[in-house]
């Protein structure tokens, strides 16, 4: 929840159409809650007592609500839209830049496939939340609370046999929550280790067919494929034993409403038209709870994404501008390592121990040494895609970590093999 919320905190430069969206969600809600209450009137005053008057006025209510609700369905639905996008296409950017700027280090531990995911499938599960499961919840909120009180004020007996079963249904959903919500969080993993397979054989397709690879990597794909499809079907198996088991619990209550408020009806202390309507308002009642049930699967899969994201914007870069670093206009080319030692993240043994030598300026020099040796790594000390761990890499008399990267890295030119 913590990285969900967040991640929320970008919706700050889109206050606007997010308060749109909020001040809209309200009046659609109030129009919901306001039609049973023409309902009765046309049952109880209209076709109750044959007056054609209160039918035709309140008939014209009932058009007027229809169009509120749907003017302010379709404002509410633009405004959360457009403040949903505007979250992602920030984090997007936001992400990009990061891995952009994230040292090499970084990118030698994580998959191409993964990264892939977290940019577009998992910003994307946030801002779904935001566009359509936060308001959810909302609407699910006001209509449970302005439900429940008309439900008291209508008939208080009644009332507590519809709110009995709310809190077993909610019990039900946080059960369902608590098993199955982790889940969430190895499906994008899953998805990730699958897109990465896939990014991989659609980069090296001229190795895999050079060595007859295909069979294999098919085969090695076909497993990343079952293992997301049984994290899946556990997710699903919940879902499916879940809801069955929660309509039946709503179903008990509104046989309990019916039973109870026909036998009223019958000995006059409730009139048909108010049994209607309560019945309505118990659907009302019922459907929030149903939505804050299905919002806990899309708070489990937001959230889950939300932490995936934070990692790769929380990642720490390791090579960057040290405060006061300089920014260069002119170098001659004196290149010299100077008792050089280097190790890689995650390896056990060091690639440079100790490392001394001098290219003088105008020298061509060239780097021999079996695989492993540690020749590109000293390539790679020289524009610091990664730092010495102990000793100074010099150009000209500058330490290369007193330089800017920028202004470094604009005096070295690199032609791949």
């Amino acid at each position: 929840m913590k990285d969900l919320w967040r991640g929320l905190g970008y919706l700050r430069l889109y206050w606007l159409p997010a308060l749109g969206a909020v001040i809209s969600l309200l009046l659609v809600t109030f129009a919901n809650l306001f039609n049973p209450q023409i309902l009765k009137q046309v049952i109880d005053q209209g076709i109750n007592q044959k007056n054609l008057e209160v039918i035709t006025f309140a008939s014209l209510a009932l058009v007027m609500v229809a169009i509120v609700r749907g003017i302010f369905s379709f404002t509410q639905g633009f405004w959360s839209e457009k403040a949903s996008q505007g979250l992602a296409y920030d984090l997007r950017n936001k992400i990009f830049a990061q891995l952009e700027n994230l040292s090499f280090s970084y990118h030698d531990k994580a998959q191409t496939g993964q990264l892939m995911t977290r940019v577009t499938n998992d910003v994307d599960q946030v801002r779904n939340f935001v566009s359509s499961s936060l308001l959810q919840v909302i609407n699910a909120l006001l209509t449970l609370v302005g439900s429940a009180t008309i439900l008291f004020l209508t008939n208080w007996k009644l009332a507590l046999i519809a709110m009995a079963m709310v809190p077993v249904i909610f019990g039900v959903f946080m059960l369902f929550f608590r098993v199955v919500g982790p889940r969430f969080r190895l499906v994008q993993q899953k998805l990730g280790n699958l897109n990465t397979i896939l990014q991989e054989n659609l980069a090296g397709v001229r190795v895999v067919k050079a060595f007859g690879r295909e069979t294999y990597e098919v085969k090695r794909y076909r497993a990343g494929n079952d293992d997301l499809l049984k994290e899946n079907m556990v997710i699903v198996r919940g879902s499916t034993l879940t809801f069955p088991l929660i309509f039946f619990i709503a179903n008990l209550g509104t046989w309990g409403v019916i039973w109870f408020g026909g036998s009223q009806v019958i000995d006059g202390q409730l009139t048909v038209g108010e049994l209607i309507a309560f019945n309505t308002y118990l659907s009302f009642l019922l459907m929030p709870v149903f939505i804050l049930g299905n919002t806990l699967t899309s708070l489990s899969q937001a959230g889950a994404s939300a932490k995936r994201v934070f990692e790769v914007l929380d990642a720490p870069i390791e090579v960057s501008d040290k405060p006061g670093a300089k920014a260069i206009d002119h170098l001659h080319g004196r290149v010299a390592f100077e008792n050089v030692s280097f190790r890689y993240n995650g390896s056990e043994r060091a690639s440079l121990e100790n490392v001394s030598f001098v290219a003088e300026e105008g020298m061509k020099v060239a780097i021999l040494g079996r695989t492993g040796a540690g020749k590109s790594s000293i390539i790679n000390l020289i524009p610091r895609f990664y730092d010495a761990n102990e000793g100074r890499v010099m150009l000209d008399e500058y330490d290369v970590r007193d330089l800017t990267l920028t202004s470094l890295r604009s005096f070295i030119g690199i032609v791949l093999q």
